[in-house]
């Protein structure tokens, strides 16, 4: 069954490519979707069930004529000028001004289906930044190795992974550094770096 107001014109094949651009996966990205549209449609299906209740309960059969027949109060007006608002608002466990801030919004209606799914590819690419994070940081090695293969004092390389020159983290009391960074570091060699001294045989 199809949500309520669902555009059925949303352009798919645009919010598939962007989803690819940004290495999210379709089906991701419709879960999202789904999960957001239902949570969308329960709460239009809410907010109608409460003015249904509102106009039945102050004999009227719909909305608009509710507002005519107290136009002065939807006019910038004070709720508490229509009467049987407050009994009508117990009914629904709200107060009557909560109540009349609803009744005085537009009609409850879903999103266009297009800006829904761009938000959704959003969420999805930002969910999925934590893993590619996690994958360029798959490569982590002790950092007292990663000074033997740079060639440089331990402590050296640690100012640099606490500088933010060279990715790593800290794992209990060692720290862990990328070993990608380590061979560009080794490649590309700074002048003036402290060298580990060779161990005596």
């Amino acid at each position: 069954m199809l949500p309520i107001g669902h555009n059925s014109n949303m352009n798919t094949n645009e919010h598939k490519r962007r989803a690819a651009e940004l290495g999210v996966a379709w089906p991701d990205v419709l879960t999202i979707y789904r999960e957001v549209r239902e949570l969308e449609t329960a709460d239009v299906e809410r907010r109608r069930a409460i003015r249904e209740h509102v106009y039945a309960f102050m004999g009227q059969r719909h909305g608009g004529r509710f507002k005519l027949a107290n136009r002065a109060a939807f006019n910038g007006g004070d709720a508490t000028y229509i009467q049987g608002l407050d009994v009508a608002a117990a009914g629904l466990n709200m107060t009557a001004d909560e109540l009349y801030a609803e009744l005085d919004t537009a009609a409850p209606a879903l999103r266009p289906a297009d800006d829904v799914m761009a938000e959704c590819v959003d969420r999805a690419a930002a969910m999925a930044a934590p893993a590619s994070m996690a994958d360029e940081l798959a490569d982590l090695v002790p950092l007292v190795q990663a000074a033997h293969v740079a060639d440089v004092t331990e402590q050296w390389l640690r100012l640099l992974v606490k500088s933010g020159k060279i990715r790593g983290r800290k794992s209990g009391r060692n720290w862990l550094v990328s070993s990608a960074d380590v061979a560009f570091f080794t490649r590309h060699p700074t002048a003036g770096r402290p060298r580990r001294e060779a161990a005596p045989f």
